[in-house]
């Protein structure tokens, strides 16, 4: 069964995201990266922090679940990109409904209708379009309810134990801040 619930918020409008931009969500300007207008400061009040290329929410109660409660990703055609300071065409949110404990779909949602109020922002989810959260809820609802049903309760300390099929995540790569940085210039010349 997939565990991971991945939200897509696209921008539609014609001036996309840079890093500088979606940095603000941490609530502090990046000094290498200056943005161009302070949108995403509204976002800051979620509680993302940077870890690595990405955005995450810590757990603070380490007593459950996962130590990252959801990941965000900066996006461009489709793919999660590293390293990149866009433009980006959108952002995912990535949520573990088995490495959190239930109650933390409550976060999650806070977090999609914070994005949804976005301008110019269309959201997709099992290759949809949504715009209310009631198929998130679903799907979470179901994940719990498998794991339940075969005595494993979400966020406990077993099922942290669980492998994931589709982590390709290579644990041992640093990230290096002073590397260079993939820009938009840079990947039409490719």
């Amino acid at each position: 069964m997939e565990n991971d619930i991945l939200i897509d918020f696209r921008f539609v409008a014609k001036d996309k995201p840079r890093f500088g931009e979606l940095f603000l969500i941490t609530g502090e300007e990046h000094p290498k990266f200056p943005p161009r207008s302070q949108t995403f400061m509204q976002l800051a009040p979620l509680g993302f922090e940077q870890l690595d290329d990405f955005f995450g929410i810590l757990n603070d109660d380490l007593e459950a679940g996962d130590d990252v409660l959801i990941w965000l990703f900066p996006m461009l055609n489709g793919e999660e990109v590293f390293h990149n300071s866009g433009p980006f065409d959108a952002i995912r949110l990535s949520y573990s409904a088995l490495r959190n404990a239930p109650a933390n779909i409550a976060l999650l949602e806070n977090c999609f209708n914070a994005i949804k109020a976005l301008p110019d922002v269309e959201i997709r989810f099992d290759e949809q379009k949504i715009t209310s959260f009631d198929a998130i809820q679903k799907k979470n609802d179901e994940i719990v309810a498998h794991w339940r049903a075969n005595n494993v309760e979400p966020g406990s300390d077993e099922s942290l134990l669980i492998e994931e099929e589709d982590e390709d995540w290579d644990e041992d790569e640093d990230w290096d801040e002073s590397e260079d940085w993939e820009d938009e210039t840079d990947s039409k010349k490719n």
